[in-house]
């Protein structure tokens, strides 16, 4: 069947929310074959990277060991482009899925990323405010050719949480800053292994659940979940749940351009560490 295109209210939603989910759009065999190749690119992932490996990208990289064709399929499913191109623009299309990513969940703990809007806070303050400032931010936010990321589970995936509605502010609320200020990347890791697995987990999950208006995004195997990934999110990991999640985007020529003039400004780990210091210095 076809993918169940969106309606004007759908469209609302997403553009005052910012996320929107299509409904189970694999089709049951394709679903079978992507499980298959991403099995493998799993095996690829754990062999680069080890047990915690989370993902695997671009999939074209390793052509000699997945078989391509169930992607470029996933990429001519009946009205998927017609579907995208409706809730966003004509201006719209689905990146090709070789060029993508896999997501996968930990072999051997859990974890989770930090609370974090993409780009914005991969990028050092000092160079933000020279080359951007916080007007022209608000028009990059807010539009709508660019930001439209892409989760679609090949498994059941609880794994992002997302804050509706936050990308549309250039400014975090201080509740929000006092959540993200409460923990670090490297606590959430924890690599020394000072919580037991369960301690780790729970403290993951409190730490999500804090962050103000979160929800759980709970996706089904085959649904598109379109999100404007400049608003709060996160991944929560643990290791009894199976992960395998074509992570992707909805492209537009406006968005490569944006990221070719701009990708040397981003410096996610520098970015990371200042804005951890900066929060400190002012009190939380």
């Amino acid at each position: 069947m076809p993918v169940v295109q969106p309606t004007e209210s759908d469209r609302q939603f997403y553009r005052e929310n910012g996320y929107f989910i299509l409904r189970q759009i694999i089709p049951a065999n394709l679903l079978r074959d992507l499980r298959r190749e991403a099995a493998k690119a799993y095996d690829i992932a754990l062999r680069i990277s080890g047990p915690q490996a989370q993902r695997l990208a671009p999939l074209k990289d390793h052509a000699g060991e997945l078989e391509l064709q169930p992607f470029h399929e996933f990429d001519r499913i009946e009205g998927l482009n017609d579907a995208i191109k409706a809730l966003l623009s004509d201006e719209h299309e689905l990146k090709p899925t070789e060029e993508a990513t896999i997501l996968f969940g930990p072999r051997e703990r859990p974890w989770s990323t930090e609370w974090h809007r993409d780009w914005r806070d991969h990028v050092l303050e000092a160079e933000f405010q020279a080359e951007i400032g916080d007007a022209r931010w608000q028009e990059i936010a807010m539009d709508f050719r660019l930001w439209n990321q892409v989760n679609c589970p090949l498994y059941e995936d609880s794994s992002t949480w997302y804050v509706p509605g936050s990308f549309k502010r250039v400014h975090n609320t201080a509740a929000e800053l006092r959540v993200y200020a409460s923990s670090t990347q490297q606590e959430l890791w924890d690599e020394d292994k000072r919580r037991t697995d369960e301690e780790l987990e729970l403290f993951c999950l409190r730490y999500c659940q804090a962050m103000p208006g979160a929800v759980q995004l709970v996706l089904n195997p085959g649904d598109f979940c379109i999100y404007r990934n400049v608003g709060w999110h996160l991944g929560n990991y643990v290791p009894y749940r199976q992960r395998m999640t074509l992570h992707t985007h909805c492209h537009t020529p406006a968005y490569a351009k944006f990221s070719a003039d701009h990708a040397h400004m981003q410096k996610a780990l520098a970015a990371g560490i200042d804005r951890h210091a900066r929060l400190a210095a002012a009190g939380y």
